[in-house]
C-alpha cells in the first residue's frame, strides 16, 4: 500500500513537473513574440523618423507626412498594448498625437520643386530616401491606412522626384563631358534625357524647364559643332588655296 501510495505522488509529482515545463515554455515563447514584435515597431518608428528627418533635402507633401506619423502612431499603440506600463511609449504616444495635429492644421510643403543635389553622394542618398517612401507608401497602402488614389498620385510624386534627381545628374555630366571636349558623349546624354522626358505626360513646371534646358543645350552644342566645322572647312580652303597660289605662281628668271 505504502509502495503504491509513493508510485502515485511520483507520478503526480512528475506530472506537475511536466505541466510546470510546458507553461514555462509557453510564457518564454509570449515573451520572445512579445520582444520581436516591440522590437518589429520599434524599427518602424525608427525607419519613420528617419525619413521625416530628410523632409528638407526632398519636397513632402502633407500626405506623405502624415502618412509618416500615422505609421509611428500605429506602432506606438501597438506598443502600448503590448506593455502599457511602459512611460516612455505613452508620452511618445502624447508627443506624435499633437504633432499629427499641428500637420493636420499647419502643415505647407516648403517648396514644390526639388532642389538639385549637390553631388553624386547626395544624389544617391536622395535615390535611396525615394525608393524607402515609395516602399512605405506601398505598404500602408496594401495595409487599408491609404487610398487607392491618394497612394497612386503620391507614389506618381516621388516618381518624379526621382526622375528629376537622375536628370540633374545626367545635365551635369553632360556639361562635364563639353568641358572636356567629349561632344558625342554629351549630345548623347541630352538626347538620352529629352527621349526620358517625351515620354512623361504629366511634367510638372520644373520638368518643362529643365526640358527647356536640355534642348537649348543640345541646340547650342549642335551650333558649335557646325561653327567649328565651318571654321575647319574654311581653314582647309585657306590652306587649300594657298597650296594653288604657290603651284602657279609665276617662276621668277634669274
Amino acid at each position: 500500500m505504502t509502495l503504491t501510495l509513493v508510485l502515485i505522488a511520483i507520478g503526480a509529482l512528475l506530472f506537475l513537473v511536466i505541466i510546470y515545463n510546458i507553461l514555462q515554455q509557453y510564457r518564454q515563447k509570449q515573451e520572445a513574440e512579445k520582444r520581436a514584435l516591440l522590437l518589429k515597431h520599434k524599427n518602424i518608428i525608427n525607419e519613420a523618423d528617419e525619413l521625416l528627418l530628410n523632409a528638407g533635402q526632398l519636397p513632402y507633401s502633407k500626405t506623405l507626412v502624415m502618412a509618416l506619423y500615422q505609421r509611428i502612431l500605429s506602432s506606438l499603440q501597438t506598443m502600448q498594448q503590448q506593455d502599457p506600463k511602459n512611460s516612455q511609449v505613452k508620452s511618445r504616444l502624447v508627443n506624435i498625437q499633437q504633432q499629427l495635429q499641428q500637420v493636420k492644421e499647419h502643415y505647407q510643403m516648403e517648396q514644390s520643386a526639388l532642389k538639385p543635389p549637390e553631388s553624386d553622394q547626395q544624389a544617391i542618398h536622395m535615390l535611396q530616401i525615394v525608393k524607402r517612401l515609395r516602399a512605405v507608401l506601398r505598404i500602408e497602402h496594401n495595409k487599408g491606412k491609404l487610398g487607392t488614389q491618394t497612394f497612386v498620385q503620391e507614389d506618381r510624386r516621388l516618381e518624379l522626384v526621382q526622375l528629376k534627381i537622375n536628370l540633374s545628374n545626367l545635365t551635369k555630366r553632360a556639361r562635364m563631358a563639353h568641358e572636356n571636349r567629349d561632344n558625342a558623349m554629351a549630345r548623347q546624354m541630352l538626347q538620352k534625357g529629352l527621349t526620358v522626358l517625351e515620354q512623361v505626360m504629366d511634367k510638372d513646371e520644373q520638368l518643362k524647364k529643365v526640358e527647356e534646358v536640355l534642348q537649348q543645350r543640345l541646340s547650342d552644342l549642335t551650333s558649335s559643332q557646325i561653327r567649328v566645322e565651318q571654321e575647319q572647312k574654311e581653314r582647309e580652303e585657306q590652306q587649300e588655296k594657298s597650296e594653288l597660289d604657290v603651284l602657279f605662281e609665276p617662276k621668277r628668271k634669274w
